[in-house]
């Protein structure tokens, strides 16, 4: 029977070629749209980079709000005393006699 087949496609090559070029044409076009440039792999990958920028980017907020508030305890309308003082004395590493140190 293959020994026909043999046959087949020596007397109709183009029965066989052209369904063959479809073939390869389909898998290179599968294969691009699954492992290419632009294909599902690096759709996923794009997306887990976009999640860990995201992260950073809330990390980022919540340290500059800590900012802003700092800045904001310091400006002369909502001046804390206390905090500046201990502000103060903990840059510079300076304190009282009678005061009591807590390291956290």
């Amino acid at each position: 029977m293959s020994y026909r087949f043999i046959e087949v496609i020596k007397e109709h090559p183009r029965h066989f070629i052209i369904p063959a070029i479809g073939l390869l044409i389909t898998f290179y076009f599968t294969y691009h749209a699954i492992r290419g440039e632009r294909g599902l792999f690096r759709l996923f990958e794009i997306n887990q980079e976009i999640d860990q920028a995201q992260k950073v980017l809330k990390e980022t907020e919540q340290q500059k709000e800590k900012m802003n508030k700092k800045v904001k305890s310091l400006s002369p309308e909502s001046l804390d005393l206390d905090m500046l003082d201990e502000s103060g004395r903990r840059i510079l590493n300076v304190g009282e006699k009678n005061d009591y140190i807590i390291f956290d």
